[in-house]
């Protein structure tokens, strides 16, 4: 069963990352804006923090990569200068209105058989709005909400026509339920083992999804050892987010190999950009001066003599440049030697950088 369960995590969530690569946005970037989405007046820091499903070691960095993309904006409070709120721009919310349907159209795609289920949600909060909220994204219609709190319970009820009941009345209601989502702050259990036991007796054993999503528990763990109950609590998902890390980090070597390829093709390249220029300047530099001289004397030779004397004096320098040049081209793959190497016989013929002998012809 847990394996099971970390196939389908893993699915789930290979559907939705593929979904949300079209806009360059990452799980937990669209966890944040869903956030400040619902929350306009803006949140700081923490308060995201505490509200994500998915986790980010390092909230500040995140925002800071979405404020570049102009996602979300950051401003300091007033009264309290230390309090940076972020709030969903613009931007942002064009984004979330472009994924909107795509989410749903998903949602429906991989939930649309829970349409007919009937969901029990034990608690009224922010974690139990949230669950509703996704539970009707992906087309569930039959709610019952058991909350201690009846004036909030019926405010999530009106979004569905949704039955409301008391806690107590949960051991009344759990036979008709298929799916029971427990998010309450309760210190002690909400869902016993005997209502549970009693609850399968009525369904005939049919199967029944305890999704237990508070801390700490709301569901009596005796419940899942009874036939046909399935109990997943957040130690559960602790462990799936635990086994996707370690896959991440078995990556770890491939991908610090790719870095160190891309390294050393991009110092290729670097060299060989310096490189070219340096031959080229380097063997014009005595090509000219050859030239010069060759034009300063000419008049010392009869003109049927020139052409032999030219042949001569290019194969002179050719000879003169042919181990200086094969190894200054061998500069390119020897690293940080070779850019010395470069530098050096810049530095030693007064050959000039591209780019100084445009500033120096800019100057002028």
């Amino acid at each position: 069963m847990f394996l099971d369960l970390i196939r389908t995590a893993d699915l789930l969530s290979r559907r939705a990352n593929q979904l949300l690569k079209h806009e360059d946005l990452s799980m937990t970037q669209y966890n944040v804006l869903r956030i400040l989405r619902g929350s306009p007046e803006g949140l700081s820091c923490g308060d995201i923090s505490s509200r994500m499903i998915t986790r980010d070691p390092d909230i500040t960095r995140l925002l800071d990569r979405m404020e570049k993309r102009g996602l979300i904006s950051r401003s300091r409070e007033t009264i309290d200068r230390r309090m940076v709120i972020a709030k969903i721009t613009s931007t942002g919310l064009e984004l979330l209105a472009r994924l909107d349907k795509p989410v749903q159209d998903t949602h429906r795609a991989q939930f649309g058989h829970l349409g007919e289920k009937r969901i029990l949600l034990v608690g009224s909060g922010e974690m139990a709005g949230l669950s509703m909220c996704h539970l009707m994204d992906a087309g569930v219609r039959h709610f019952t909400i058991a909350s201690r709190n009846r004036e909030r319970a019926e405010s999530m009820a009106a979004q569905t026509a949704a039955r409301v009941v008391s806690l107590e009345a949960i051991p009344v209601v759990l036979p008709g339920a298929d799916i029971v989502v427990c998010a309450t702050a309760a210190p002690g259990f909400i869902v016993m083992e005997p209502a549970v036991r009693a609850a399968m007796k009525i369904r005939r054993n049919r199967p029944l999804l305890l999704l237990d999503l508070a801390v700490p528990r709301d569901v009596d763990p005796l419940a899942a050892k009874l036939p046909n109950v399935f109990l997943h609590d957040l130690d559960a998902l602790a462990a799936i987010v635990a086994q996707s890390l370690e896959q991440r980090r078995a990556e770890v070597p491939s991908v610090e190999r790719i870095v160190d390829e891309e390294v050393i093709r991009f110092m290729r390249w670097y060299r060989a950009l310096l490189l070219k220029p340096t031959v080229t300047a380097f063997r014009g530099h005595f090509e000219r001066i050859a030239q010069e001289e060759m034009e300063r004397h000419r008049a010392r030779f009869r003109p049927e003599d020139q052409p032999a004397v030219e042949s001569l004096t290019r194969s002179i320098v050719r000879k003169l440049l042919h181990i200086p040049t094969t190894r200054l081209n061998r500069a390119g793959e020897d690293g940080s030697t070779g850019i010395r190497r470069i530098d050096a016989v810049r530095d030693l013929f007064g050959i000039e950088r591209e780019e100084d002998a445009d500033e120096d012809r800019d100057s002028r």
